[in-house]
């Protein structure tokens, strides 16, 4: 029993580096060739600036729906506020 253990200790051990790296430098080592590696950090690369795009493209839409929505107050405010002061 001890044998068995100490052996898928081993294994799990020696397989430890390869768990635990990220995707981009586990990939290569099963890709023949170095055409296979510029994709894939390619595709991280462009996967994070989809994201960021993204993220920046909603927080801006929300920026221009809050001043939006404030002008319209504003407006809303002015025109009652001159229909109140208005003398018939």
């Amino acid at each position: 029993m001890r044998f068995f253990l100490a052996s898928l200790m081993g294994a799990v051990l020696a397989n430890a580096p390869a768990v635990m790296a990220c995707e981009g430098c586990k990939e290569p080592s099963s890709v023949a060739g170095s055409g296979g590696v510029d994709g894939i950090s390619f595709g991280f690369s462009a996967s994070v600036i989809f994201m960021l795009v993204m993220v920046g493209s909603i927080l801006t839409g929300f920026a221009f729906m809050m001043a939006r929505s404030c002008r319209q107050l504003d407006a809303a405010h002015r025109s009652a506020a001159a229909q109140t002061n208005w003398l018939p």
